[in-house]
């Protein structure tokens, strides 16, 4: 063999292998799995309150469709409309709102967002337990995950979050 022959069929090797690497790696990233975290939780009479970070570090974007909250003898879906949370007068009288997120959640590729959830009507109360339970349809596949709440907000930390969230 000559040496340019040599030299080619390096070359084409070498560029099978990183075309290889290349498929490989981009059909990982296609498949990546979006990932839920539940930061904290708020509990007003028959309304839960959660805020959720929502992780989607694959290269196409992903929807949140339906979220269900289920407790020992109910499933209760969350708020098809924004709930209003937290009013405040501005400076030059003002009024601001802030309201909670509702369904569809849309998630960019490569990024992380923030959202908070309101469910009505619960029946029971002392909601936030041990355990909690939720069920996710992310890009149309059902995802039952229990969170252990780590952060439970009592009334004057739940407006100071909610503050935080209204000036950002």
């Amino acid at each position: 063999m000559t040496p340019y022959e040599i030299v080619s069929i390096a070359i084409a090797t070498l560029a099978f292998a990183l075309s290889l690497y290349s498929a490989i790696n981009t059909y990982y990233e296609k498949h990546i799995k979006t990932r839920v975290y539940l930061r904290w939780t708020y509990e007003l009479g028959q309304q839960l309150n959660i805020c959720l970070l929502v992780s989607n570090m694959s290269s196409r974007p992903s929807t949140i469709t339906n979220i269900y909250f289920t407790n020992e003898d109910e499933t209760v879906e969350s708020s098809w409309f924004p709930v209003k949370l937290i009013s405040q007068t501005r400076f030059n009288n003002d009024k601001v709102f802030v309201f909670s997120d509702c369904t569809p959640l849309n998630i960019p590729p490569r990024s992380s967002k923030t959202f908070v959830i309101s469910f009505q009507n619960l029946r029971s109360t002392n909601i936030i337990s041990d355990k909690m339970r939720f069920k996710f349809k992310i890009d149309n596949a059902q995802n039952i995950m229990e969170f252990h709440p780590k952060v439970v907000l009592d009334s004057e930390q739940i407006n100071f979050a909610l503050e935080n969230r209204l000036y950002n």
